[in-house]
């Protein structure tokens, strides 16, 4: 009984989706309202799930939203440097080099603060 319960399942889900055709859409629902980012600037997310596009030049963040991913935008250098809590009295500092469409994920637990640097490549 249990097998003909599983496929009519199956079968009812198939059946929607059909039924849904284009309504259905693939990925998270912001990212297709979204415009892309012009080439030579970076895209920015933070953790509050907004993002900017920055074009060149150097930005600092003080950790709220915290970073949480940097991607590099067509033929563009990206450098981002993190500052973490390590523990009460240590901090660290991380740092990614980006360039050519590349992203590169940022620690959020304990981030104090992020520059991003974008320079024309």
């Amino acid at each position: 009984m249990e097998p003909t319960i599983r496929r009519l399942v199956a079968r009812s889900s198939v059946a929607a989706a059909l039924a849904l055709g284009p309504l259905v859409v693939l990925g998270p629902p912001q990212a297709a309202a979204e415009a892309p980012c012009p080439d030579g600037t970076a895209r920015i997310f933070f953790h509050d799930e907004t993002n900017n596009c920055q074009g060149g030049g150097t930005y600092s963040f003080d950790g709220t939203p915290a970073l949480v991913k940097v991607c590099s935008v067509g033929k563009v250098q990206v450098i981002v440097d993190t500052t973490v809590q390590k523990s009460r009295t240590k901090t660290r500092t991380d740092h990614l080099d980006l360039s050519n469409g590349q992203c590169g994920r940022v620690t959020i637990a304990g981030q104090l603060d992020s520059t991003v640097t974008i320079t024309p490549s």
